[in-house]
């Protein structure tokens, strides 16, 4: 199966701004892109507003919203406790079979956890169990702050302990308050990582332009390993 999970250090990293170009840049390439947003807490009423329909909108499957979130709870909390919260329960076995749910042989599932890579998921394990389950590569979104070395190195550490392979590290600056310049968390975290970096931080969010070009690079990347 083709694919990627994609996780982050911490929640607001801009996971889904980057899988949103990434999905958009992938299918550029003629890669049938299926996006799975299992579980999305915080659900907006405005549906346009969620992470599930811009991943949806990315790969022009709107119509199929119900397939690429299946899980959606109004509390912005874990979706554990947001699911507990509207009594309901999900399993990990019962996310990884709606992962795969109108799968294709060709298609190339793009799954996004909610928050970090131990963050609870469902009752029964963490967004780390299920990567497990679905056995696929994973694409790290870091923000570009003070103390995300740290935390970076302790989520590989994690990623490569559950036997994963890490695909690429993406060092990214949603809120636009710090350059990398400030602290060069680029180049150090290419000290101590031998994935791919991409680095997003330097570039500002209006200038979408050289962000897209990025993206592409990281498609290119994730290609050419031909994951799984």
């Amino acid at each position: 199966m083709k694919g990627l999970f994609v996780t982050a250090t911490d929640t607001n990293t801009g996971k889904t701004w980057v899988g949103k170009h990434l999905i958009q840049a992938l299918q550029k390439k003629g890669t049938s892109v299926v996006p799975r947003k299992p579980v999305e807490s915080g659900w907006n009423d405005n549906t346009t507003l969620t992470d599930a329909w811009i991943l949806a909108d990315a790969a022009g499957c709107i119509d199929d919203l119900n397939s690429v979130c299946p899980n959606r709870f109004k509390a912005a909390i874990s979706p554990e406790r947001a699911a507990t919260l509207e009594g309901k329960t999900l399993s990990i076995s019962e996310l990884h079979q709606q992962c795969l749910n109108n799968l294709g042989n060709n298609d190339f599932l793009y799954v996004e956890g909610a928050g970090g890579f131990y963050s609870p998921l469902c009752s029964d394990g963490l967004n780390a169990d299920l990567a497990v389950a679905l056995n696929l590569p994973v694409l790290m979104v870091v923000e570009n702050r003070l103390g995300c070395i740290n935390q970076t190195l302790l989520s590989i550490e994690a990623i490569q302990q559950r036997g994963l392979e890490l695909a690429a590290v993406v060092l990214n600056n949603p809120s636009e308050a710090i350059l990398d310049s400030d602290m060069a968390n680029f180049t150090d975290l290419q000290k101590y990582l031998d994935c791919p970096i991409v680095n997003l931080a330097h570039i500002k969010n209006n200038k979408i332009s050289p962000e897209k070009t990025v993206l592409e690079e990281l498609s290119s990347i994730i290609l050419g390993k031909k994951l799984k």
